[in-house]
């Protein structure tokens, strides 16, 4: 782990496998039950409910203690960012940074805003919803995280999304039910920041902490992952009808191929069956359509 204070970034050997990788840009999110230690959520819970003395590892350019104090009594308390015991074992956690150079590159940049999304239980379900400012298109400039300080099960209304929503715009009813992110104290929660999600229904009496915030890329892309040595780019399932264009387009984007990713349509890859007896026509294709990720188009190509 190689970690920069100065200009707040970080590097390290990346985890995830090709395999890994497409799962997430096809499913939109990854999920780390646990990873944290409890004496750290435990002195995050605490940090956040005031019950321990704030200890920056520095004060930021052109703010001053009091405006460290005001910020740490909002909804986005992003002065924890500064705690070194914060930094250390929650945003330099080791299983979350190998994640965050799979999918971001080297030298990713550290958050600079965290949202505290607390409440007390019991409370229904928030409704579906993308986060505000969502973007669909294969760029991953950035990824989300969410943070379960407690132990969070399916009684006190942990995060649900919808795996596969964070490539177009999607309506859900409230009826209707995702994932559940649930997990003990130490969950850290990976997922695309267009990801349709909520805060799900909670039946128990209690506090629910919960942090969110973001990590950024700095370097183009690259295949900077774990390559496997029987994945192969012409085989692999991108997802089905619809799906396929939209993951093959993120996958190869982050590859660094984004530019030259073209499809020409129908059952032609990177849509394919099992039930097929041989490989989609198509591939390394250098005429044809790129997805239409902002639907602009009826057919959903655009030229």
């Amino acid at each position: 782990m190689q970690y920069e204070p100065q200009n707040r970034t970080f590097d390290c050997e990346p985890t995830l496998t090709d395999s890994q990788v497409l799962e997430f840009c096809r499913e939109g999110y990854l999920l780390l039950p646990g990873v944290v230690p409890d004496e750290i959520n435990q002195r995050t819970c605490d940090y956040l409910e005031g019950k321990i003395e704030a200890n920056p590892s520095f004060i930021p350019a052109g703010m001053t203690a009091e405006d460290l104090a005001r910020i740490r009594a909002s909804h986005e308390p992003s002065t924890i960012l500064l705690e070194d015991w914060f930094i250390e074992y929650v945003l330099l956690n080791a299983e979350l940074t190998g994640a965050m150079c799979s999918l971001l590159g080297n030298n990713v940049g550290l958050p600079v805003l965290v949202s505290h999304h607390g409440v007390e239980c019991p409370q229904p379900a928030q409704g579906w919803h993308h986060d505000a400012d969502y973007i669909f298109g294969p760029e991953l400039n950035f990824v989300e995280v969410f943070y379960f300080p407690q132990d969070t099960p399916v009684e006190l209304g942990p995060t649900e999304l919808v795996p596969g929503s964070h490539i177009g715009s999607n309506q859900r009813e409230p009826e209707k039910d995702g994932v559940s992110c649930h997990g003990p104290a130490g969950t850290l929660g990976i997922h695309h920041q267009s990801v349709l999600h909520r805060r799900s229904a909670s039946t128990v009496t209690g506090y629910r902490h919960m942090l969110k915030y973001n990590y950024w890329r700095t370097v183009p892309p690259q295949r900077n992952w774990i390559i496997e040595e029987d994945f192969e780019l012409q085989t692999a399932y991108y997802g089905g009808h619809n799906v396929a264009r939209y993951v093959g387009h993120m996958f190869h984007w982050l590859c660094g191929k984004g530019d030259e990713y073209r499809i020409i349509g129908g059952q032609g890859w990177p849509w394919r069956t099992e039930n097929q007896i041989g490989p989609s026509y198509g591939f390394e294709a250098t005429e044809g359509y790129l997805p239409d990720w902002r639907k602009n188009n009826p057919d959903g190509y655009a030229k």
